[in-house]
């Protein structure tokens, strides 16, 4: 790939641009080279990490987790200790450098439900709904379909209406099953979770294969550098990377309309501090964990965490930080039987299988490289539990015997949505088959294959934060998920836990699993078995809402115009607008997103 985007600091610095955006990931990329289509404007993008392109640790598939904790590629952040969690601190890994998280996710490519996305414009924003947005996330994707007979072999169903011919983003099925696909579906179905052929629209149970965002012809995984292959022959986009934002810069005088008028931002490069001037707008998309710390640095947030942090206020916005939802899950690991039949990729942990099966991918063959994880499932709790129904019986009372007041503003019509979902049946949980090892605290054992099943809380209820505090702007933001501070939660994640058990012993894939590896036999009784959630629970790196698309008397820190309240011309554009959660990875979400907030920024629509 050309890289004559690449640029200079002194590039970033000698001139002034039309656009600055802070942040070269999954949604900055969209929308730099949406920006930089039109030749008649200049687009700065500034990325705090460094540019790893045609990097293989990225580029090739099935290095899943790789990067994690290595600081070239990502941030390496740690929440708070968690006072409902048994004071843990999580890890929560973020993506660093040109792509962002998407560079080091697990590639999932899942659409959530429509219920989901309509709810965004149900509380108070207006366009942002499942028909425009799914108008946009097809101009994110270039579906490559499995031919009809590997379709019909492996119940591999789509509607190709759902899906995008010509963008930039490779999807497919994975090229490498790993066995026992068929199997999970039908077990889920006699489970409840009957096969469904939409997994998109509706309310979201059911079970599916899905697919993920991998190129079938050159085995390359696919990310929003795809993005840059577009606009790598264009003089009007600059990229400047290893140069973290600090903060949002602001003419002394206001708009006509009274809101403050961004004049630039500050960043740092090499240790020294640096200023980059934008006479149109300043664009945020530096993620849902550091956007509203630069928002802070700014002047822009509550008036007490920034006297906290010694900033002089520019606006009172207390939304900024607030409304953290986070999917979480828990792993339980299950030894298979007869491990020669399934493709798994504990045997890449053996040097010379490594060696044999990186020459098997690099000559294009089949290789463990090109495994994916393929079968889904999501449910209401009421469908995978026995007692769930009346948990949801319980948690309705309450939330409506509670006042509003209790609540920070926006949460109560957010929990009046999430009760309208409850009632209706829709999806709360999602359940993931995975051909890699990742549970804990129990390890691989050598020679033995196994297979992972993710447990998951598509819609918590727990309300978190993130801000700044300390007066560091380049040090790591305070994060506190607020893991389980709801019990609902937890309750929730008791029952979708004892499912996941229920799923491997019963046929047929219960007729593959020799034994269940994590928790383990140890863990039976329910305070052993909240005791092995609250210590080995895990961030899917979902987070949301710290910058929330809401009015702004209800928490909101964007309009729908994705303008920062208070502001004549910043914007933000990531996950951290998404004010409620939604019932899927965000990868897919984010790209259509940014393709939508696109053409607002551009007078488009």
């Amino acid at each position: 790939m050309a890289e004559r985007f690449l640029r200079s600091v002194h590039d970033a610095v000698s001139r002034e641009y039309d656009y600055i955006i802070v942040g070269g990931g999954t949604a900055g990329l969209v929308v730099a080279t949406r920006l930089s289509e039109d030749p008649t404007v200049s687009v700065l993008v500034l990325e705090a990490g460094r540019a790893n392109l045609n990097d293989d640790s990225i580029t090739m598939p099935g290095t899943f987790g790789k990067n994690f904790f290595q600081p070239d590629y990502e941030w390496g952040f740690m929440t708070v200790p968690q006072k409902h969690s048994s004071d843990t601190a999580f890890y929560w890994p973020r993506g660093k450098g040109l792509g962002g998280s998407s560079c080091i996710n697990f590639y999932v490519f899942a659409q959530p439900p429509a219920s989901d996305i309509d709810a965004i414009e149900k509380l108070g924003n207006p366009g942002w709904n499942w028909e425009t947005y799914m108008r946009y996330s097809r101009k994110s994707e270039r579906f490559t379909p499995p031919s009809a007979q590997e379709a019909a072999a492996e119940r591999l169903h789509f509607n190709p209406a759902h899906h995008g011919t010509d963008g930039p983003i490779s999807s497919c099925y994975a090229p490498l099953r790993a066995g026992w696909d068929y199997l999970y579906q039908d077990t889920l179905g006699n489970l409840g979770l009957p096969p469904t052929k939409d997994s998109v629209l509706g309310d979201g149970n059911g079970a599916w294969m899905a697919t993920c965002s991998v190129n079938p012809d050159t085995k390359r995984r696919s990310t929003s550098v795809e993005y840059l292959h577009q606009a790598s022959a264009r003089e009007n986009l600059h990229v400047v990377v290893s140069s973290p934002v600090t903060r949002v810069l602001f003419k002394d005088e206001k708009s006509a309309a009274g809101d403050v008028v961004a004049s630039g931002v500050e960043f740092v490069h090499e240790g020294k501090t640096y200023t980059a001037r934008a006479n149109r707008e300043v664009i945020l998309s530096s993620g849902t964990l550091k956007s509203p710390q630069i928002l802070e640095f700014s002047g822009i947030g509550n008036p007490e965490v920034l006297a906290e942090i010694g900033v002089k206020p520019k606006f009172d916005l207390p939304g900024v930080g607030e409304n953290v939802q986070e999917h979480i899950f828990t792993n339980l690991a299950f030894e298979l039987k007869n491990p020669e039949k399934y493709n798994t990729q504990e045997p890449m942990a053996d040097e010379a299988v490594l060696k044999e099966q990186l020459g098997l991918y690099n000559s294009g063959n089949k290789s463990l490289f090109l495994l994916s994880f393929l079968g889904l499932g999501s449910g209401s709790v009421d469908r995978l539990s026995p007692q769930g129904a009346a948990l949801i019986s319980s948690h309705v009372a309450r939330i409506r015997a509670t006042s509003a007041d209790t609540w920070k503003p926006g949460v109560a019509e957010q929990y009046a949505l999430q009760v309208d979902k409850l009632n209706a049946g829709t999806a709360s949980t999602a359940i993931v088959s995975m051909p890699i090892y990742t549970s804990r605290p129990n390890v691989p054992e050598p020679g033995k294959k196994y297979i992972s099943i993710v447990a998951m809380l598509n819609h918590p209820w727990s309300r978190g934060t993130v801000h700044a505090v300390t007066p560091d702007p380049l040090a790591p933001p305070a994060l506190d998920p607020h893991y389980y501070q709801d019990d609902f939660d937890m309750q929730t994640m008791i029952e979708l836990t004892k499912f996941v058990r229920r799923l491997g012993k019963t046929a047929p894939l219960g007729d593959i699993i020799a034994r269940e590896h994590n928790p383990g036999p140890e863990v039976q009784t329910d305070e052993e078995l909240i005791a092995w959630i609250k210590q080995y629970t895990n961030s899917i790196a979902h987070t949301s809402g710290t910058c929330s698309m809401l009015p702004r008397d209800k928490g909101g820190v964007v309009d729908p115009r994705l303008k920062v309240y208070g502001t004549h011309n910043l914007r933000v554009v990531d996950l951290s607008i998404l004010p409620l959660h939604i019932g899927a990875p965000t990868q897919v979400y984010v790209y259509g997103m940014a393709e939508q907030a696109s053409d607002i920024i551009k007078g488009v629509i």
